[in-house]
C-alpha cells in the first residue's frame, strides 16, 4: 500500500493503487483466464488505449455502460473506464433486454462499450452509441488531456432493486471505495501475489473488491467462467489447480461448496482466506467441516449495502466448532460511523434493537437522477459526526455485549436472494402489469438447505386463469434470475391483516 502516493492526502485511489503495482512488478500476472494470463503492464498498456478513447470520444467525467460476458476484457473495460474519469455501469448480458434498457436510460450513458460478440444484445437507447473494445485498443493514439479524477468522481453505477418497478442506479465515488481497498489489505489474511478468484458477476459490487484489493497487493485475478460458476466440483478443481488463496462469495454460494466438497471429500486446500457477504451468515455443519480440512483459514463475515459498500466485518478463526451458528457482522471498519437509532432516528440504548444507519465518508452520492428515493434513505440528522448524514439501511440491529453488531432483520420488504438485494415490491409492480393479474404478492421463505427463495401469491383478472409456468416466463423478459419467483400460487384474494394491509406473515406461513 505504501508505493501508491495520492496527491491530496486522501489514500490512493483504486486504479493509482494498480498503477504502483505496475510499475514494481510488470511482469507479474494480473488476471488468470483459462491457460491465457495478462500481466499488469499488458492490462495497463490496454486500460491507458481505452481511456484515451474514451477521451477521445468526449465521455470524460460521464457515465460509461459496460457490457461484457466474462474474461478479460472486464478488467480491461473497468479499469480503462476508471482512468478515463468515467463511472462504469455494468450491464450483465446474463439480464432481460427491458431491465437492461432501463438501466441504461436510469445511468445517463451515452456510450456502452462492449465486443463484437455480444454487439447484437447490446441496449442502444436513442442517443447512445456502441464503442467496441477491439476498435478502442487498436485506434490511433491522438493527444487528449488527461481528467482530474478524486474521492469525490464517480466511479461506478451499480443498479439495485427498486419498490416502483424501476432499478435503482446507486451512485458510488472513488473516496468510499478506496478507504474500503486500504481497510482490505491492511486486514487480509493473504499477503502480497496471492491469488483471488473473480465469482462475483460485475453487477455485484463485491467484483469491484474482487479486482482491486487483488491489484492494490500486487495478486493475481482468478477469473472463473460460467460453466465453472455453476458447477460446484468445477469451481473446487479451479481453485486447487491455480492454487487460490482468497474467494468472495454469498452465504449459499459458500454452503453448496462446502456440502459438496464433503461429499465427494476433496477439498479447496489451497484457500486461506473466505470473504462471505450479500446475505446472512450462517455457521452450518458443511461450513465447520470445510474449514476443519482448510489448514487454519480464516472465515470472514462483511457487512455492507451497495450504498456503502462493506462497511462492518467480523473475522472468525480458530477451531470451527467454537464458531457461533449465527455469527454477528462484526464491527465497523475504518473511517465508518455506525449509529442504532428508533424510527425517529434518535439514538438507540445498547441492547436495544433499532435501525442501523451509517455515516463517515463511506456513503454513495445517492441514486442517480432519483433525488426523491435519494432523499428518503440519505439523511442529515443534526448531532452526529461527520456533518451528520447518514444512509438508512433499513436493517435491524442490536450492540451486543461485546460491542459487535447483531443482525436481526429487515425492517421493510427488502430480502436478498442469492447474495443480490431484492425489494419484493420491484417483483409485485412488474406482477400487476401481467393482464393476467389483479393483484400479487411476493413474500421469502426458506426451501431446502436453508436457501432463501421468493414465492408469489396472485389474484386472477376476472375470468383469467393464472399459470405459474406463463407467469414466470413473462417476468423472465423483465427481470434477471434472482428476482424470478420460485413458486407461484393463485389465490381468490390476498389475507389481509386488521388494519387492511396484506397479511404477509400469513402468506410466509403458507396460509
Amino acid at each position: 500500500m505504501n508505493e501508491a502516493v495520492s496527491s491530496n492526502g486522501n489514500p490512493p485511489l483504486a486504479h493509482e493503487l494498480f498503477e504502483a503495482r505496475r510499475r514494481s512488478h510488470p511482469d507479474r500476472p494480473a488476471v488468470l483466464w483459462g491457460e491465457r494470463a495478462l500481466g499488469y503492464e499488458e492490462l495497463g498498456r490496454d486500460a491507458d488505449r481505452l481511456a484515451h478513447a474514451l477521451r477521445l470520444a468526449g465521455v470524460t467525467g460521464q457515465p460509461v455502460g459496460v457490457f461484457f460476458g466474462r474474461g478479460f476484457s472486464i478488467a480491461v473495460a473497468v479499469l480503462g473506464v476508471l482512468k478515463a474519469g468515467c463511472a462504469y455501469v455494468p450491464l450483465d448480458p446474463a439480464y432481460p433486454d427491458e431491465r437492461l434498457a432501463a438501466m441504461v436510460r436510469g445511468s445517463g450513458a451515452r456510450v456502452l462499450l462492449t465486443e463484437k460478440a455480444l454487439l447484437d444484445r447490446i441496449p442502444l437507447e436513442d442517443g447512445t452509441r456502441a464503442l467496441l473494445l477491439e476498435d478502442a485498443l487498436s485506434a490511433v493514439e491522438e493527444d487528449a488531456p488527461a481528467p482530474a479524477i478524486g474521492p469525490d468522481t464517480l466511479a461506478y453505477v451499480i443498479h439495485t432493486s427498486g419498490s416502483s418497478g424501476v432499478p435503482k442506479g446507486v451512485a458510488m465515488p472513488h473516496g468510499p471505495l478506496a478507504n474500503l481497498i486500504e481497510w482490505q489489505c491492511a486486514h487480509s489474511a493473504c499477503g502480497t501475489g496471492d491469488r483471488t478468484l473473480q465469482f462475483s458477476a460485475l453487477s455485484f459490487d463485491v467484483s469491484f473488491q474482487e479486482m482491486f484489493s487483488t491489484w492494490a497487493s500486487g495478486g493475481t485475478l482468478v477469473v472463473a467462467d460460467d460453466l465453472t460458476r455453476r458447477s460446484w466440483q468445477a469451481l473446487i478443481d479451479l481453485l486447487n489447480s491455480a492454487s487460490v488463496r482468497r474467494m468472495f462469495l454469498p452465504f449459499v454460494a459458500l454452503q453448496s461448496i462446502a456440502a459438496h466438497a464433503g461429499s465427494v471429500g476433496v477439498w479447496p486446500a489451497s484457500l486461506r482466506e473466505v470473504v462471505t457477504a450479500g446475505e446472512q451468515l450462517q455457521v452450518t455443519p458443511a461450513v465447520r467441516d470445510l474449514f476443519r480440512h482448510l489448514d487454519g483459514a480464516v472465515l470472514v463475515n462483511q457487512y455492507g449495502p451497495s450504498e456503502t459498500h462493506v462497511v462492518t466485518s467480523l473475522e472468525l478463526r480458530g477451531d470451527p466448532d467454537a464458531w457461533p451458528d449465527q455469527p454477528s457482522i462484526g464491527r465497523p471498519i475504518a473511517n465508518v460511523e455506525a449509529y442504532v437509532l428508533d424510527e425517529r432516528l434518535r439514538p438507540r440504548q445498547p441492547g436495544t434493537p433499532g435501525e442501523l444507519c451509517i455515516g463517515g465518508p463511506v456513503l454513495a452520492q445517492g441514486y442517480l437522477g432519483m433525488p426523491e428515493a435519494t432523499a428518503a434513505r440519505f439523511r442529515t440528522v443534526p448531532g452526529l459526526a461527520g456533518g451528520g448524514r447518514i444512509y438508512r439501511t433499513g436493517d435491524l440491529v442490536e450492540v451486543r455485549p461485546d460491542g459487535t453488531l447483531r443482525f436481526l432483520g429487515r425492517l421493510d420488504d427488502q430480502v436478498k436472494i442469492r447474495g443480490h438485494r431484492v425489494e419484493t415490491g420491484e417483483v409485485e409492480a412488474h406482477l400487476r402489469t401481467l393482464p393476467e393479474i389483479a393483484d400479487a404478492a411476493v413474500v421469502v421463505r426458506e426451501g431446502p438447505g436453508g436457501v432463501k427463495q421468493l414465492v408469489a401469491f396472485c389474484v386472477p383478472a376476472r375470468g383469467a386463469e393464472v399459470v405459474a409456468s406463463a407467469v414466470r416466463r413473462s417476468l423472465s423478459v423483465r427481470l434477471p434470475d434472482h428476482m424470478i419467483p420460485s413458486s407461484v400460487r393463485p389465490l381468490p384474494a390476498l389475507p389481509l391483516t386488521s388494519s387492511g394491509k396484506v397479511d404477509r406473515r400469513t402468506l410466509a406461513r403458507g396460509l
